[in-house]
């Protein structure tokens, strides 16, 4: 199972960046897509996240997810 996270506007730079396997990132500007078979975290977007009946993450949320995901692979990596 892969992790979908997507975001509201545009997605971060450190996102875009994380290079993790099994971790996707999108844009709700560019359609969600196909989702099924997917951990699905709608970041910034409650509505959104009600409408696909999936996970919400505020961006402070988000935040402090990716410097565990960061932390979490540093600590495989080395």
């Amino acid at each position: 199972m892969s992790l979908l996270v997507v975001f509201k506007g545009d997605v971060p730079r450190e996102w875009r960046e994380l290079g993790i396997e099994g971790v996707e990132v999108a844009s709700a500007k560019n359609g969600v897509g196909d989702i099924s078979g997917k951990f699905v975290v709608v970041v910034g977007d409650r509505e959104l996240a009600k409408r696909l009946g999936v996970a919400y993450f505020t961006e402070e949320e988000a935040t402090e997810f990716l410097n565990f995901l960061k932390s979490y692979v540093s600590s495989y990596r080395k």
